[in-house]
């Protein structure tokens, strides 16, 4: 499982400098954790989930965001993975195109 160090870097905008200047991880450590060339230890893992405000599992790769979605025609409820959620384009039940999708508690 691929962890989402890069992919949370890149979605904040973030430059591998910026990472350095604000973690204080060198850029050349912290691009061995993105393409998993090396593992963070467990107290870096913990720092580098506080730094992007999610948790150990989720920045490992591990866990998973869910969404609510809502068919607008059927009225049914469903959940589904983040990773899901760009695949879904019609619901389950009666098959129709008009989702609601809201990020599950």
């Amino acid at each position: 499982m691929q962890n989402r160090i890069k992919e949370l870097r890149e979605k904040r905008n973030l430059t591998l400098d910026d990472v350095q200047i604000q973690t204080g991880i060198n850029r050349g450590t912290f691009s061995n954790y993105e393409n998993g060339t090396t593992e963070p230890k467990l107290n870096t893992w913990q720092k580098l989930a506080d730094y992007f405000n999610v948790s150990v599992p989720y920045l490992q790769g591990l866990d998973q965001i869910w969404y609510q979605a809502e068919c607008l025609e059927c009225h049914k409820v469903f959940r589904i993975s983040s990773q899901d959620a760009d695949k879904v384009n019609c619901c389950p039940f009666c098959k129709e195109f008009y989702l609601s999708i809201s990020k599950a508690n």
